[in-house]
């Protein structure tokens, strides 16, 4: 990932964890009963049916197999899969015979006495040896320090990609707030204002900067990651703020920058600039809450465009509370000394 060098300082990592075996028949029981919370970026089965099949075969023969990582949910008293939804997808799928899209789930490619057989079909004294494997899960306890395990999901994590950071908060902090966040991320005028519909979560988190900057603005101490981790938290189930109040502030913001700026009011040089998305929301946002004039707007628009100084708060540590603060305050100051 390509956090800022002061945001990739992680602190030692205060987790307290436990081992636990589990038979594959009871972690089956429990995957049917939804005590397991997988997170919808490794909502895909990508294994094929011959991964599947070796791994169960591994189950049949006595071999050890990989550790699977869990988290105990404070919020649900779930497990929170981090590594290891592959393997117990595939256990699920045994079991019921079929893979998600239907297909028949018969061994493929494993030793001859298992080869093209279900669940059923195999005798039942390999139905019993393989109910009765044991897999070794690794729980984080629901004590867990909630900045630490951030740093620890993005490490342990091996769905073949680098995860956004926005895609672990989904799944640490999971809940109607992240609801609402995907949901305003898919709004008609976000995505023209946005316009990079195959980089959705990168776009949510966007939407969440702008509001915890708006909303708590001085809880900020220069961490943006930790800051977007910790407000995120602190309104997991918007008992904190609305529902009400963050769709009236953010679509009220977005909706009279679309329609007095035009779609790519937050490009610069043909790119979506950040630090510009940051100012120009927090400007407008604040304005529109006690009157904003759309002819002003565009004349502080234009003049932030071309001001150096402005761009020169945007080109090194950009997340810094100073910089942050000192664009904010520059650009109002250009909005109110323009007539």
């Amino acid at each position: 990932m390509n956090h800022n060098a002061q945001e990739v300082a992680h602190p030692r990592l205060d987790v307290e964890y436990y081992g636990a075996d589990f038979p594959v028949d009871v972690l089956v029981k429990r995957l049917d009963q939804e005590d397991f919370i997988i997170p919808g970026f490794q909502r895909e089965y990508v294994w094929k049916e011959e991964d599947a099949s070796r791994f169960i075969e591994s189950l049949l023969i006595g071999l050890p197999t990989p550790a699977i990582f869990l988290a105990k949910d404070k919020f649900s008293n779930k497990y929170l899969v981090i590594d290891g939804q592959q393997r117990l997808r595939t256990l699920q799928y045994f079991y019921r015979e079929k893979f998600s899209h239907g297909k028949l789930f018969k061994l493929k490619g494993v030793i001859y006495p298992f080869n093209g057989l279900t669940y059923s079909s195999l005798s039942p004294t390999d139905r019993r040896s393989l109910d009765n494997s044991i897999i070794h899960c690794i729980i984080i306890s629901e004590n867990y320090d909630p900045s630490a395990m951030f740093y620890l999901f993005e490490r342990l994590n091996t769905t073949g990609t680098p995860l956004n950071p926005q895609e672990i908060r989904n799944a640490l902090y999971h809940g109607a707030f992240s609801e609402l966040i995907q949901e305003l991320s898919i709004q008609e005028t976000w995505k023209k204002l946005y316009s990079k519909s195959n980089n959705r979560s990168t776009g949510q988190e966007l939407i969440l900067r702008f509001l915890a900057l708006y909303f708590d603005l001085d809880s900020y101490s220069g961490n943006m990651v930790d800051f977007l981790n910790h407000f995120m938290l602190k309104n997991i189930n918007l008992n904190l703020i609305s529902k009400e109040e963050i769709q009236r502030v953010f679509l009220a913001t977005i909706d009279f920058i679309n329609n007095c700026l035009g779609s790519k009011a937050f490009y610069y040089k043909m790119s979506f600039n950040r630090a510009l998305y940051e100012s120009l929301m927090l400007l407008t946002a604040r304005q529109v809450s006690i009157g904003i004039d759309c002819q002003k707007l565009k004349q502080s628009y234009e003049l932030i465009i071309i001001d150096d100084h402005f761009w020169s708060l945007s080109q090194h540590s950009t997340t810094s509370r100073k910089n942050v603060i000192s664009r904010l305050e520059y650009i109002e100051g250009i909005y109110r000394n323009t007539h």
